[in-house]
């Protein structure tokens, strides 16, 4: 499996690198996630369809600046998560291009991460554009119902890399324990025939285990939320995650 670098940042198959998620509304909520997260992160994630202003290109101009000089060298992922794969913004394609573009050539951000049906509509030459201004491109699947067969999680991860991802994602809801493993163990496979760094997340209460296990699995980045915020993709208190990680090291 191939690795990447990202800033001072190596996504692989080793300890997997803590990623704190900031979501605020406002510009002063996401500044102040901000400061709070760079104390324990290793990457940042700007979901930034939490952010009230993000059709201000204005706004979204200052807010990019402030947060790359807030959290100075930590790798920062552009997100802008569409309703349709659990996230907070209902926009049509052409302002989803739109934000995205302009985040990238804002020459803030590190990674973005895209929904891999977005790639269909928006066809590979976006991703190509994106990595051409130095951005690296996270292609995610999400299926917040079930942990859907092997050969379709399968199926997932080979169409990232073959759409031109930097890194494969994906983010799965089991039903019950044998799901979490089954999930482990495929990403722990899909290293011998995938050669791009794998992000795997289980959600739940029982999917805690695969964001403790990418030491095991081979999942390169694990997410820890702030203390006192729920964040579906981060079960787990940042800290006490970091704590964790290092003891299975």
């Amino acid at each position: 499996m191939m690795d990447i670098q990202v800033r001072d940042v190596r996504f692989d198959a080793g300890k997997p690198k803590i990623c704190v998620p900031i979501m605020g509304a406002t510009f002063e909520e996401i500044i102040e996630q901000a400061i709070q997260a760079k104390k324990v992160a290793e990457v940042i994630e700007w979901r930034a369809d939490y952010y009230e202003d993000i059709l201000d290109d204005e706004k979204l101009n200052t807010t990019l600046l402030t947060l790359r000089d807030e959290i100075r060298n930590i790798p920062l992922i552009f997100n802008l998560r569409m309703a349709e794969a659990g996230g907070q913004i209902d926009i049509s394609l052409t302002q989803y291009r739109h934000i995205n573009e302009f985040a990238v050539s804002s020459r803030t951000i590190d990674l973005a991460d895209v929904e891999v049906s977005i790639v269909d509509q928006l066809s590979t030459s976006f991703i190509k554009w994106m990595q051409s201004l130095g951005v690296k491109v996270i292609l995610s699947y999400y299926n917040f119902e079930e942990t859907p067969e092997d050969a379709v999680i399968l199926f997932r991860l080979n169409l990232t890399e073959h759409c031109g991802a930097d890194i494969a994602k994906i983010v799965l809801q089991p039903q019950n324990e044998a799901d979490v493993l089954r999930q482990m163990e495929i990403a722990m496979k899909a290293q011998t025939f995938v050669s791009l760094p794998i992000i795997s997340v289980s959600l739940g209460r029982i999917g805690k285990f695969s964001q403790v296990s990418g030491s095991l699995d081979g999942s390169c980045m694990a997410y820890g939320c702030l203390a006192g915020q729920a964040y579906p993709d981060a079960q787990i208190e940042a800290e006490k995650l970091a704590v964790m990680i290092d003891e299975l090291r």
